[in-house]
């Protein structure tokens, strides 16, 4: 299995784009610049970023005398709710400087001199935030900590006990406000943030280098935090020998525009992320061939790590020549990684998965979601081995690609049809030619383009029996989804009947039982579990009769009920309960 983070490696051919950057970010002549880095979740954004980092360390200021440049790392998504960002930011940047001083004892000083004045806009940071409270006799801060009783009394339905609360709260605020904002002098905002801009130019020319400030996790950032992180660069930190490298989710970052300045037309919220950001720059969607190569390096590194060097130089340089045709092979990739056991099966597999997973719904070539989904394949394939269940990891690779690319209505249906092997093989093979294509379930019609793909991906699935294993580990290890929204009529009217049974023994039970159909059957399953999780089993519990009558008609339903009885505490537990479940325990 694989850390799910930010590879140091480069998998995607990531080094020309990290190449552009290290070169504009380095380049006396644009400097002061932003550049964007946009792509959306799990695309390999914080991974680019790494490279960039690399590329730097390597080469030093590209196109310059001076030495390396100074980096800076800046999490925005950290210091949220604990500090004001735009304060953290310019911390962050202080102490960097600070520390690149060392054994200058006059720019050492000049740098604790400028990083002192973060302490006042940390304290005028707090009165611009809550203006509207001095207004109101709420000194500044205090809706950090208080900020439910403020709203409270503005809308009128406050009570005594919240205005103490306020009340209180002020008078810690003053206290510590005496201690952010020095009144050795007498300060202005305007004043301060010229003296902080000329103070951190200053120590660049001095230091003779580059700032480069590495932004990321932006997007994860409520819209107020990303635009005070945003505003803190453009004000305080846009000056020559300055470069900003922003990772972000344009969209996430263009609906923080629209929320903090209250949906502001299109063309203002286009314009205002145009002005910060100079270079806007696109992480590209992988290709097939890139998830080839992607998978196959994943591969590698978990079967032969000290062969991965060579294996990257080979896939890298066939990724870049794509233009000219060329390419790689598994027998190749096997032979120069030393040829581990099983490497070249895995390989075959990522060969047959790339193709639908650079296209299909839901994954659409999004590298972390390939990770992910090899990660829980892996993590299948060992309970089987520890099972001793005769499963492959094609067949696992298989299943979970459909689970990942449909719905829960469609893969219930998937299950039902090799569990119950009712000439399966119409639906589960692609059309052969000859004559007319057996219709999809009705289940599968929404899917219908992609299922038409995923039958074609090896192996194909025609032996029913040797699936089910598969099936029953699938059913074990993914918790099943809430289903509710997605039930017929008759799967709620027989949710809502089954709720009420109180015996094992009931005709009427059983009759609702009877009437369920198909994927009905597990979708009702499903939502009687739901509602098990959330009730104490020192009582008696709503639903549990009903799905032991489900389980004893149904086995599929009866292997999740037992998935679920099996994971419970039976200390405390309601003796009727407890009878229950030892029925449940008995079915076949």
């Amino acid at each position: 299995m694989w850390r799910d983070s930010e590879s140091e490696h480069d998998f995607l051919n990531f080094t020309e784009l990290a190449d552009q950057i290290a070169t504009l970010s380095t380049n006396r002549s644009l400097l002061p610049i932003s550049i964007g880095v946009f792509g959306t979740w799990g695309t390999g954004k914080s991974t680019v970023l790494k490279l960039v980092e690399a590329r730097l360390g390597k080469t030093g200021d590209i196109g310059s005398p001076d030495g390396a440049p100074i980096v800076v790392k800046f999490d925005a998504w950290m210091y949220q709710g604990f500090d004001d960002a735009r304060a953290a930011l310019m911390e962050v940047v202080a102490s960097e400087l600070i520390e690149k001083a060392e054994g200058n004892k006059g720019l050492v000083e000049k740098a604790k001199d400028f990083a002192s004045r973060i302490n006042y806009f940390r304290g005028i940071g707090l009165i611009a935030d809550f203006g509207l409270g001095m207004a109101m006799g709420i000194p500044p801060g205090l809706l950090t900590s208080a900020g439910a009783a403020v709203s409270a009394i503005f809308s009128g339905s406050g009570t005594q006990e919240q205005l103490d609360e306020v009340k209180k709260d002020a008078a810690e605020t003053r206290k510590g406000l005496s201690s952010l904002i020095k009144p050795s002098e007498k300060k202005t905002p305007p004043k301060e943030i010229a003296k902080f801009r000329k103070e951190f130019g200053e120590l660049l020319t001095e230091l003779n280098t580059t700032l480069i400030l590495f932004v990321d996790n932006l997007d994860r950032c409520l819209p107020d935090v990303a635009i005070g992180t945003l505003e803190a660069i453009r004000l305080f930190l846009f000056m020559p020998r300055t470069a900003f490298v922003i990772a972000a989710d344009e969209d996430m970052i263009r609906h923080s525009v629209a929320k903090h300045f209250r949906d502001p037309n299109a063309s203002h919220v286009r314009d205002y992320l145009d002005k910060v950001i100079q270079v806007p720059l696109r992480v590209p969607q992988a290709s097939e061939e890139d998830l080839r190569a992607y998978m196959y390096s994943l591969f590698v590194e978990s079967a032969a790590p000290l062969r991965l060097e060579s294996v990257q130089k080979v896939l890298m340089k066939a990724l870049q020549e794509g233009w000219k045709g060329a390419s790689f092979d598994k027998a190749e990739i096997s032979k120069l990684a030393g040829e581990p056991k099983g490497l070249l099966d895995n390989l075959a597999i990522a060969d047959h998965l790339a193709p639908i997973m650079a296209t299909a719904p839901k994954i659409q070539g999004n590298p972390r979601i390939v990770k992910r989904l090899l990660n829980a394949i892996s993590l299948r394939r060992v309970i089987a081995s520890n099972r001793k269940m005769n499963v492959d990891l094609a067949t696992l690779a298989k299943l979970a690609i459909f689970e990942r690319c449909t719905d829960e209505p469609a893969t219930l249906h998937l299950y039902q049809l090799i569990m119950e092997g009712k000439d399966p093989n119409a639906v589960l093979l692609p059309p052969s030619g000859k004559g007319k294509a057996a219709e999809l379930p009705d289940a599968w019609k929404p899917h219908g383009e992609f299922v038409e793909k995923w039958r074609r991906i090896e192996p194909l699935f025609s032996a029913p029996e040797k699936l089910r294993p598969a099936v029953f580990l699938s059913r074990d290890v993914m918790a099943p989804a809430k289903p509710r929204s997605g039930m017929s009529e008759r799967a709620r009217e027989a949710l809502a009947g089954l709720l009420t049974i109180d015996s094992v023994i009931s005709p009427i039970g059983d009759s609702i039982v009877q009437g369920l159909h198909g994927p009905e059957r597990l979708m009702v399953m499903s939502a009687l579990i739901e509602t098990l999780r959330s009730q104490d089993f020192a009582k008696p519990v709503q639903g549990l009769y009903g799905a032991f009558l489900l389980a004893k008609a149904h086995s599929e339903a009866a292997t999740i009920l037992k998935a679920f009885v099996d994971g419970l505490k039976r200390e405390g537990m309601d003796k009727g309960t407890l009878f229950v479940l030892r029925k449940v325990q008995e079915l076949n």
